[in-house]
């Protein structure tokens, strides 16, 4: 058991230390040229895939912040001996949701963009552009 939890304790670090580069990532100026840029946006389309973009930047900025929380929090409960399992197994299924939650985010952008965007748009897009 004694074994089990150190592993645990060692993957919920690894995972918090991947957390804050990703964080940190983003933090940064976007380095890439704007990949919608060759794809011939109409107006329409352009506000529309700019309004999309925002609300999936938003969420998935407060998903990750509250991500960090709970892996936090779960290194703290692991690294606590008085910690009940309930309370460790409860942390970590919120960090399960959590995940899921901003995995359906990403999948409802990708599904408003195929709504969206022309046949041609998304076989360039998925070309990277060219």
């Amino acid at each position: 058991m004694r074994a089990w939890r150190g592993l645990l304790v060692g993957l919920v670090v690894a995972m918090m230390a991947a957390g804050g580069t990703i964080a940190s990532a983003q933090k940064e100026p976007a380095k890439e040229a704007d990949p919608f840029k060759q794809l011939a946006l109409s107006n329409d389309q352009r506000s529309k895939l700019d309004t999309l973009t925002s609300e999936r930047k938003t969420a998935l900025t407060a998903g990750q912040q509250k991500i960090v929380e709970i892996r936090k929090r779960l290194v703290d409960l692991l690294s606590d001996k008085k910690t009940s399992d309930k309370e460790i197994d409860k942390a970590a299924d919120q960090l399960a949701k959590t995940d899921r939650e901003m995995l359906l985010t990403e999948i409802k952008f990708h599904k408003a963009m195929r709504q969206l965007l022309t046949q041609e748009q998304l076989t360039t897009l998925s070309k990277g552009g060219k």
